[in-house]
């Protein structure tokens, strides 16, 4: 009886203990390694992460970007900034890979101040309308002796609506002094009238405080006033391109060819139409 007994005891054992290793073998199958270049993974890899620039105005069209990017196998996000010129400095520092923003020729003039060599990737985008509007006046005949003119206060543009005031008989420029006219080169101001420079983006919100402002429509829209409500347009703007702006190392990479290929194509060129309604203006395709 207790042979029997302890027979039974001993099958026991030995059932648990094989139980036990095969547990143990089937967890150790099942357990993933822990050298990822060893583990499969069911995902397609990413192919880098980039980060574009964006200023309220043209936030809308940069996500966009953003979002075809993202289909293409990016891991792309949109960063927005306040101030005209920091998406250009965050390209320059690296923070991020690239913006769509300012005019060529204000790209040109930040990489002579700041030592740097920002590229704007053609062909170009399209240009900004930019115009001369009033809250107090309907014609330029009505503005008086005197009045307060509010303008983008970098040197460009600057130099633009002077050059813009000049055409329209406000104001006659001499030599220039510096490589941009300033208002230190009016020779003639028989009306008196006065500039008052702003950051590009207060500009349009100075409309009620001056007797009038110049600046982009695209500004003028975000203020909540009707773009073609102007008293004159500069008609110069065209020459002032907007495109892809990216540093100078990134000009050959691959998320900058397949970037241009998106905003080059016509669903893209479409979208565009229809968020900036006129007041950035596209460039026909060749």
């Amino acid at each position: 009886m207790k042979s029997a007994i302890l027979k039974a005891l001993c099958l026991t054992l030995v059932l648990v203990m094989s139980l036990s290793v095969i547990g143990c073998a089937k967890q150790e199958a099942t357990t993933p390694s822990e050298n990822p270049t060893e583990a499969s993974t069911e995902n397609p890899e990413v192919k880098g992460t980039i980060k574009l620039g964006a200023l309220s105005t043209i936030e809308p069209f940069t996500s966009l970007l953003k979002d075809a990017l993202i289909e293409k196998g990016y891991d792309a996000e949109v960063v927005l900034f306040d101030a005209n010129n920091m998406p250009a400095i965050a390209t320059k520092d690296g923070d991020i890979d690239g913006f769509i923003h300012n005019h060529l020729p204000w790209i040109e003039t930040f990489n002579k101040e700041n030592d740097s060599n920002l590229q704007m990737i053609e062909p170009y985008l399209g240009y900004y309308r930019t115009a001369i509007y009033s809250s107090k006046y309907k014609s330029i005949e009505e503005i008086p002796n005197n009045a307060i003119i509010a303008v983008p206060g970098d040197p460009t543009n600057i130099e633009k609506s002077l050059e813009m005031l000049e055409k329209l008989g406000l104001l006659t420029l001499g030599e220039k002094t510096e490589n941009f006219y300033t208002i230190l080169d009016i020779e003639d101001n028989p009306r008196n009238i006065k500039l008052l420079e702003t950051e590009i983006s207060a500009t349009a919100r100075s409309i009620d405080d001056a007797d009038a402002v110049i600046c982009p429509a695209t500004r003028i829209r975000a203020a909540g006033i009707d773009p073609n409500s102007f008293l004159a347009e500069d008609m110069t703007t065209v020459d002032f391109p907007v495109g892809l702006t990216v540093a100078p190392n990134s000009v050959d990479k691959e998320w900058v060819k397949d970037a241009m290929e998106i905003l080059e194509s016509d669903e893209m060129r479409g979208k565009f139409d229809e968020i900036f309604q006129g007041t950035l203006v596209r460039y026909e395709k060749k």
